[in-house]
């Protein structure tokens, strides 16, 4: 498999975040994952932007996204409007699927930058869904840790991830090396005091986690 040609977009990197109206889901089944992912691939290539890190929840995403030329507000109002039109088609559905505008915080430092997609990767952990990172499929850890010639490409969701994630820059603080990262995330040292930092930046606490 050839490697993707990147492209630097001279933008601001944000913290996003959108979740389920009244907690509700945003995601019912596989073929949800793979719409949400193939609707932002199109955005993608409309509006050109970065996602360094993603993982999709049952009732919430986080994004780590680097806007080019194209602000924030377009980018997300177009995804969010594509999905749920998509979404409420498919289950014969009305009104709201997401709650309200979504949450973002702006990241000016690299070490915020860093612990953001530490905190973006270890979501479902934290939500009791696996017991490492690397076991959640809709999430783009995975291309984080392995190569991904040793990843099954014919599946849907690994491709989509594949074509829209960028991993060069966070992997750039790590010399390239994928170990290091692994640890930096599955380390046992306590990151509290930054994850409690991101929470209240991205208005996340428990109760979206699911139970």
């Amino acid at each position: 498999m050839a490697r993707k040609r990147r492209i630097w977009y001279p933008g601001a990197v944000y913290h996003v975040m959108s979740r389920g109206n009244r907690r509700g889901a945003l995601f019912r089944d596989k073929s949800d994952f793979i719409s949400f992912l193939e609707f932002l691939a199109k955005i993608q290539r409309d509006y050109p932007f970065q996602i360094h890190a993603i993982c999709l929840m049952d009732n919430h995403f986080h994004l780590l996204l680097e806007t080019g030329e194209d602000k924030l507000s377009l980018i997300m109002q177009k995804l969010l409007h594509l999905y749920a039109s998509d979404f409420n088609y498919k289950y014969h559905l009305s009104g709201h699927l997401f709650e309200g505008r979504f949450v973002s915080s702006i990241i000016e430092d690299d070490v915020y930058f860093l612990e953001v997609s530490r905190y973006i990767h270890l979501n479902p952990v934290k939500a009791n869904m696996c017991n490492k990172p690397s076991e959640y499929c809709y999430s783009s850890y995975a291309f984080y840790v392995n190569n991904p010639m040793n990843l099954n490409m014919n599946d849907p969701v690994n491709w989509y991830l594949y074509g829209i994630v960028n991993t060069d820059r966070v992997l750039d603080y790590f010399g390239g090396d994928m170990g290091r990262y692994r640890a930096f995330v599955e380390e046992e040292i306590s990151h509290e005091d930054h994850e409690l930092h991101i929470r209240k930046e991205i208005k996340e606490d428990e109760l979206w986690l699911p139970t």
